[in-house]
């Protein structure tokens, strides 16, 4: 049963706001690893065939197409799972006694790079959707994690704690050749790659608190921010022109935007806020930000529209939205976790409209979810 309520969209600054205006944008082994951990199964097993969960703030969600793969503890640790927008086909994609979380999803939309937890030591895989196989990338005795895709989807850059501190290291898909891309003792982290171009965005402490740094594939760094607050969370554009990130003032935090040419900084808002710890979550025409924020009656999604300054606000009483919201590859709707009846659920909200649909009731935790279009 699905029930219809009352739509509390909450619209500042949206005079001349359109829907046409918001579209329009200015070493690695496959298959059974023989592990303990991130094994995959051999077949698709379906979990769930009933029907979607009725929940007292659900309505349709529109344009059925497209699956979301994200991470449940369901069956006793967190791994793998996808589901169809409905909610209504449930599929475990993998089967182990590890943990799998942080999942990203390629260029192609055609695999999943995640981190999973084997032996208590953190590697990296990538999970085929197609086939379901799994290709292990990293094989350290330290922490190894925070992986992203390199535009043509061949490689990743990814940080390691191998080195005693956390350093930024590049290595093909297939988990041949990894090469180490920064050294300093400050430490380097949470390495975002350019969708567009051979430029990875990092995180270092290097200057005295966190700041955003530019790093290529040969190794060259430069600064994009140096300022006296600490800045984390960087987030590319989808043309690969633009940062948006957190400047903090003590756990607070500004939206902020800066060029991947370190000019033109500017920030979105100008009050900081609680605006949890994930990044802003760019749409896919490069208009809009989405990112979990603090409102005056609750925590909900705020949607900035960077080109005339507009904001949505999309809240419901009941659901706590948690995590980073992903956009649909279409740019209407997002995804994310949200703390609902003392669990962590997923849910699809419609941004126009502010109509949510719950996609899991699995009495787990079900989150860090990503869109893929197939």
């Amino acid at each position: 049963m699905k029930i219809q309520r009352k739509k509390t969209l909450k619209i500042i600054t949206l005079a001349a706001f359109s829907f046409a205006a918001f579209v329009l944008s200015a070493c690695g082994s496959s298959g059974d690893l023989g592990l303990s951990g991130a094994g995959g199964l051999g077949s698709e097993e379906t979990l769930s065939t009933a029907s979607a969960p009725d929940d007292p703030i659900a309505t349709p969600s529109p344009i059925q197409s497209g699956h979301i793969i994200f991470v449940s503890d369901r069956d006793g640790q967190k791994n793998l799972y996808m589901t169809t927008l409905d909610g209504i086909e449930q599929t475990r994609l993998t089967a182990s006694a590890s943990e799998d979380v942080d999942l990203r999803l390629s260029p192609d939309g055609t695999r999943v790079a995640f981190v999973s937890t084997v032996n208590n030591n953190m590697d990296i895989y990538i999970l085929d959707l197609a086939t379901r196989n799994i290709t292990r990338v990293t094989d350290a005795p330290e922490k190894d994690s925070a992986p992203s895709w390199s535009p043509d989807g061949t490689k990743l850059v990814f940080e390691s704690f191998r080195d005693g501190n956390f350093e930024i290291y590049m290595v093909n898909a297939d988990g041949t050749n990894p090469i180490r891309l920064t050294n300093d003792p400050a430490g380097d982290s949470s390495p975002i790659w350019s969708p567009v171009a051979n430029e990875i965005v990092f995180v270092s402490n290097r200057f005295g608190n966190a700041d955003i740094l530019l790093l290529t594939p040969t190794g060259l760094v430069s600064t994009l921010t140096t300022g006296s607050a600490p800045d984390s969370a960087p987030a590319w554009s989808p043309d690969g022109s633009t940062v948006a990130f957190k400047t903090y003032s003590g756990e607070l935090s500004n939206i902020c935007l800066i060029g991947r040419d370190a000019l033109n900084l500017r920030c979105l808002t100008n009050s900081p806020s609680d605006y949890g710890t994930g990044q802003p979550a760019w749409s896919p025409n490069g208009v809009q930000l989405a990112v979990r924020a603090k409102q005056s009656t609750g925590y909900g999604i705020n949607v900035f529209n960077i080109m005339d300054g507009s904001l949505i606000q999309l809240y419901s009483v009941s659901v706590e939205p948690l995590g980073v919201p992903v956009w649909s590859p279409e740019g209407t709707r997002l995804v994310f976790q949200a703390q609902t009846g003392g669990n962590m659920e997923l849910y699809i909200a419609t941004v126009l409209t502010n109509e949510f649909f719950r996609i899991t009731s699995a009495s787990a935790y079900d989150g860090d979810p990503v869109w893929s279009a197939q």
